[in-house]
């Protein structure tokens, strides 16, 4: 078996990519050492005879930055402070523009929360989803609007 050095040298791809995927945008120090670490515990604790070390240590990192990223959202409320200050007659035009950029359901999630006051209960019980599905479209849907509205300004 290789270095760690080597190991974390080689996977440091693997690494972005995870976050990339989990929609990593703050703190990014923070979930690269999280999964240094986690493939530190892997390459301590991997078992040939149980399969590929890059698809052990892929899962073991993916799983320790999820867990982090729940960790990290447990205290934080459900509305985004820059867009619940925000009312829905004072949202300028580009504002209005990125929103409808996105795709119906991202936009029917912002829209129930933000202009009609709705929570994430009522939310998924007007559209048929779970409150956690509901939750993960609201927070995927306002990074992309972050991104679109950052992009185009």
């Amino acid at each position: 078996m290789p270095s760690f050095e080597e190991i974390a040298e080689a996977y440091q791809p693997m690494i972005s990519s995870i976050l990339r995927k989990t929609f990593i945008y703050k703190d990014h120090e923070t979930f690269r050492q999280v999964a240094m670490i986690a493939l530190w515990k892997a390459s301590m604790n991997y078992e040939e005879s149980k399969g590929s070390f890059a698809g052990y240590a892929y899962r073991c990192m993916y799983g320790s930055v999820l867990d982090e990223l729940k960790k990290s959202f447990k205290d934080v409320p459900m509305e985004d402070s820059y867009f619940i200050s925000i009312e829905a007659e004072a949202v300028s035009e580009q504002i209005k523009l990125v929103i409808n950029s996105l795709p119906l359901p991202y936009q029917q999630v912002l829209y129930l929360s933000y202009f009609h006051g709705l929570t994430a209960e009522e939310i998924a019980t007007a559209i048929g989803l779970s409150t956690a599905g509901v939750k993960k479209r609201k927070k995927k849907a306002l990074a992309q609007l972050r991104e679109l509205y950052f992009n185009h300004s």
